[in-house]
């Protein structure tokens, strides 16, 4: 009887070194893919050094992928701004830094660009106010020439 309990000692045992090594092989794999530069990537990476120096941009821009917002929708004429906030993507959905953005707001609406030309992410932005026409006012924003698809609605009082 002995003899049979000392016999199965060593095989929890092993049983358990190859939990324990197959639960470390486990964790490795697991810290090494955390670690991965390849599956974690952020940011844009439309613009890449040319020859000469300058930036050159390999990413086609996509204006069915970019979009424009307001926050907040409604603001009294006389002082309160509307931030208009801009992102302009490519065909993948990454930000396209360096794109000079313009929104128009006619000769009733005063915009002041605060960041017009598109950073890391592919925002630009900037501020709407009215000194004291009121109404409803559809927003674009052009770039490159060309018009987004979306446009954002904003309302003076």
């Amino acid at each position: 009887m002995d003899n049979e309990r000392n016999n199965k000692w060593p095989k929890y045992a092993v049983y358990s070194l190859i939990v324990i090594v197959v639960l470390l092989l486990i964790l490795i794999l697991f810290l090494y893919l955390i670690r991965s530069p390849l599956i974690f990537k952020s940011g844009a990476s439309s613009l890449t050094p040319s020859s000469n120096g300058s930036q050159v941009n390999i990413s086609s821009l996509s204006l069915d992928n970019s979009y424009i917002f307001a926050s907040p929708l409604r603001a009294k004429t006389g002082g309160e701004k509307i931030r208009i906030t801009v992102f302009i993507l490519d065909t993948r959905g990454l930000g396209i830094a360096g794109k000079k953005v313009i929104v128009g707001g006619g000769n009733t609406l005063q915009v002041t660009p605060v960041q017009p030309v598109t950073d890391a992410q592919g925002r630009a932005t900037f501020d709407i106010a009215s000194d004291t026409s009121t109404g409803v006012y559809i927003m674009q924003a052009v770039v490159d020439g060309k018009n987004l698809v979306q446009t954002a609605t904003i309302t003076f009082d």
